[in-house]
C-alpha cells in the first residue's frame, strides 16, 4: 500500500514537472520565435514563397514517381521538366514584352488618344451650341486630364530618343509618320485648366535655406543588396523542400505526445488538403480568366499576341481578389484607347467603341469568375464571407503591401481550417 501511494505521489510530481517543463519550453520558444520574427522579418516572405512553390511542385514530383528510380533522380527529372517548360514559356512571352521604342510609342499614342477623346467629349455641336453638362465635365475632368498629360509627357531625354527612333535608330525602321504627328500634337497641347496664381508672399531666408538643403542620400544600393540576398533564400527553400520525402513532417510529428498524435496528424492532413485545394483551384481559376479574356479580346479584333499578353497578365492578377479586375481594366482599356485599324470578328461592332466593349468583356469575365469559375473550381476550399475577404485584403496590404494582399486569403484559409479542425478533434477525442 505504501509502495503504491509512493508511486502515485512520484507520478503526480513527475506530471507536474513535465507540465512546468513544457510550459517553460513553450514560453521560451514563443519569446525566441517573436524575437527572430522581429529581427528577421525580411526573410519571412521569401520563406513563405519558397514553401508555397515547393507545395505546388509536389504534384509534379508525384507524376515522376517511378519505383525503380531513386528519389533524388525523380526530383531532378521533375526540376528538368519544369525548367524546360519555363524556358519555352519565357521565350514565347519575351516576344510580346515591349522594348524601349514601343514603350515611348505607347505613351505618345495614349496621350494623344486620351486628349482626342476628351476634346470630342467637350466639343460643341455643329450649330455652335454647348451641352449643359460640358462645363461640369471641364471643371471636374480637366484637372485630371492635366495630371494624366504630365504623367505621360516625355522627358527631354526621352523626347530626343523618340526623335531618333522616328528617323531610324539602333538598326530599327523609322516610326510611322502618324505617330510622329501624334508626338507633335502632344507637344503643342496646352493645359485645360489654368491655375490661379497664388499671392506672392515674402519667404524668410531661413525657410529658403531649409528648402534648398537637399535631403541626405538614401542607401539604395545597400537596401537592394539586402533584399536580393534575402530573396535568394526562396529558390534554396524550394530546392531543398523539393528533395524532402516526408522527413520534416515525420520529425515534427515525433515531437507531439502520443495522446495528441492522431489529433495533430488530422490537423496537418486537413491543412495540407485545404492549402492544396486553394492553390490548385486558384491556378485553375487564373487560367480560366486568362482564357476567357484572351478569346474575348480576339473576337473584338485585337491581335492574337497582344490579346494573349493581356489575358495572361489579367489572369495572374486575378489571384488577388478585386485588384485583378482593376488591373485588367487598366491594361485592356489602355490598349483599346490607342488601338487602330481594328476589325472586330463579331459583325455589327463599331471599332470606335472598342474601349466600351473591353469594359463589357471584363465585367462579363468578372461575373463568370464569381458565379461559375470560383464555385466550380474552388468549391468549399474558400468558403469565406466576402466581408472577411475585404478585411483580410486591406489588412494584408497595410502589413506587407502587395504581397500581403496576395497571401491574405491563403492565410485566412489556413487559420480557419486549423481552428475548425482543432476544436472539432478536441471535442471528438473528449479532450475538451
Amino acid at each position: 500500500m505504501n509502495n503504491g501511494q509512493d508511486f502515485e505521489v512520484k507520478e503526480r510530481e513527475r506530471q507536474i514537472r513535465r507540465k512546468i517543463f513544457y510550459l517553460t519550453f513553450a514560453a521560451l520558444g514563443l519569446i525566441l520565435g517573436g524575437f527572430l520574427v522581429w529581427k528577421l522579418s525580411g526573410l519571412i516572405l521569401p520563406i513563405i514563397v519558397g514553401g508555397l512553390l515547393a507545395f505546388l511542385f509536389r504534384p509534379v514530383k508525384e507524376r515522376f514517381r517511378i519505383r525503380w528510380l531513386p528519389h533524388e533522380l525523380q526530383v531532378l527529372c521533375s526540376f528538368a521538366a519544369i525548367g524546360v517548360a519555363l524556358f519555352f514559356a519565357f521565350n514565347t512571352l519575351r516576344k510580346h514584352i515591349p522594348d524601349e521604342e514601343q514603350k515611348l510609342e505607347f505613351r505618345v499614342r495614349l496621350q494623344y488618344k486620351l486628349n482626342e477623346k476628351y476634346r470630342q467629349l467637350v466639343a460643341k455641336s455643329p450649330e455652335g451650341k454647348s451641352n449643359a453638362v460640358v462645363p461640369l465635365i471641364e471643371k471636374e475632368v480637366g484637372p485630371v486630364m492635366d495630371k494624366i498629360n504630365r504623367a505621360l509627357e516625355l522627358k527631354p531625354e526621352e523626347r530626343d530618343l523618340f526623335l531618333k527612333y522616328c528617323a531610324g535608330y539602333n538598326g530599327k525602321p523609322p516610326v510611322e509618320k502618324k505617330f510622329f504627328d501624334y508626338f507633335r500634337a502632344n507637344q503643342n497641347a496646352g493645359r485645360y485648366v489654368i491655375p490661379e496664381k497664388p499671392p506672392t508672399e515674402t519667404v524668410p531666408p531661413t525657410t529658403v535655406a531649409a528648402a534648398s538643403t537637399p535631403p541626405p542620400p538614401a542607401e539604395e544600393g545597400t537596401s537592394l543588396e539586402s533584399k536580393l540576398s534575402a530573396w535568394m533564400l526562396a529558390p534554396l527553400i524550394f530546392f531543398f523542400l523539393g528533395f524532402d520525402n516526408g522527413q520534416i513532417r515525420r520529425f515534427f510529428i515525433s515531437l507531439v505526445p502520443n495522446r495528441y498524435f492522431e489529433l495533430s496528424l488530422t490537423v496537418l492532413d486537413r491543412l495540407d488538403e485545404a492549402i492544396g485545394n486553394y492553390l490548385r483551384g486558384t491556378l485553375t481559376d487564373c487560367f480560366l480568366v486568362a482564357l476567357t479574356l484572351t478569346l474575348g479580346l480576339i473576337l473584338l479584333g485585337i491581335p492574337v499576341g497582344i490579346a494573349i499578353a493581356i489575358g495572361i497578365v489579367s489572369g495572374l492578377s486575378s489571384a488577388i481578389p478585386f485588384l485583378g479586375t482593376v488591373i485588367a481594366l487598366g491594361i485592356g482599356v489602355g490598349y483599346a484607347l490607342i488601338a487602330e485599324n481594328i476589325r472586330p470578328l463579331i459583325p455589327g461592332l463599331n471599332p470606335n467603341d472598342l474601349a466600351l466593349y473591353v469594359v463589357i468583356l471584363i465585367i462579363i469575365t468578372r461575373v463568370l469568375e464569381d458565379v461559375v469559375f470560383q464555385p466550380f473550381v474552388l468549391g468549399s476550399a474558400v468558403n469565406v464571407h466576402p466581408l472577411v475577404v475585404i478585411i483580410a485584403i486591406v489588412s494584408g496590404s497595410l502589413i506587407m503591401g502587395l504581397w500581403g494582399m496576395l497571401f491574405a486569403i491563403p492565410a485566412v484559409v489556413v487559420v480557419k481550417t486549423a481552428v475548425a479542425t482543432f476544436f472539432k478533434e478536441l471535442k471528438d477525442y473528449r479532450i475538451i
